[in-house]
């Protein structure tokens, strides 16, 4: 008996989902129609079971490295050696992935109570460890900058070391919140600084130095600083920026306390 004339390979391919299905063409363009599915070696604890708080360092991780825009389903579990469904079964969402990704971040780098110090001495102390959270992590602050944060338990002790020195100095509970937002608001601004730095940085443009020495000629040869001596000591600034930010930080937070504290 003849058999029929082959229209394809075989028998049609029968997927569990249409994700699966994604993914095994996918795979056939990146390396041909009989390569088999590669994966890295999951994280696994003691039990060999992928713990969420692995998946989520390995979140931190790729954040880090690439920034936030690197930090997705796939790319995640492709670094943790899971399929996408398997991340799924620890996070909802992107969202609670980020919101887990903060709370490893802060749970792990808190600043301490500061039991003992004065008022002002704890808001610094709180000031500076925000600080050198988002210079160590830039992706947090596009996490917590917003109007709608996550809102787990280490979100919410960060805003209660403030909101404590506050009312311990009378505020009520109200005007302690704001005053926080005053304090987070500006470490934030100032953090802004770092993160769009480091962007022209990783995007190849041009040293900090050699811009702002570039720019001053301009703006001194078209007249613009004749009124302006502001301009004149911007011109004079160091060419490191991570230093000239500190210092402007740290001119900020005096003065900002100043203002908050009676």
């Amino acid at each position: 008996m003849r058999l029929p004339p082959s229209a394809g390979r075989g028998r049609p391919r029968r997927y569990c989902s249409r994700g699966c299905q994604a993914r095994a063409y996918r795979r056939r363009q990146d390396r041909g129609r009989t390569a088999p599915a590669r994966r890295r070696p999951a994280a696994r604890d003691g039990d060999g079971a992928v713990t969420r708080d692995e998946l989520v360092r390995v979140a931190v991780r790729l954040a880090d490295a690439d920034g936030l825009d690197a930090v997705s389903m796939r790319a995640v579990s492709h670094h943790a050696g899971l399929s996408t469904d398997a991340v799924y079964r620890w996070v909802r969402n992107r969202d609670d992935l980020l919101a887990a990704m903060a709370e490893q971040v802060l749970g792990t780098e808190r600043a301490g109570d500061g039991a003992g110090r004065s008022p002002r001495e704890r808001l610094e102390r709180l000031a500076r460890a925000e600080w050198s959270l988002y210079r160590r992590h830039p992706w947090l602050l596009a996490v917590l900058a917003k109007t709608r944060p996550p809102t787990g338990p280490a979100v919410l002790a960060l805003v209660d070391g403030a909101v404590d020195v506050l009312t311990g100095v009378g505020y009520d509970p109200p005007d302690a919140f704001a005053g926080y937002l005053a304090l987070s608001g500006f470490v934030q601004g100032m953090a802004l600084l770092h993160v769009a730095e480091r962007a022209e940085r990783d995007a190849g443009g041009a040293a900090w130095g050699s811009w702002s020495t570039r720019t001053f000629a301009r703006l001194e040869r078209t007249g613009r600083t004749a009124e302006r001596p502001w301009l004149a000591a911007a011109g004079a600034v160091p060419a490191d920026p991570d230093r000239e930010l500190e210092r402007w930080f740290e001119f900020g937070l005096a003065r900002l306390l100043d203002g908050v504290l009676p």
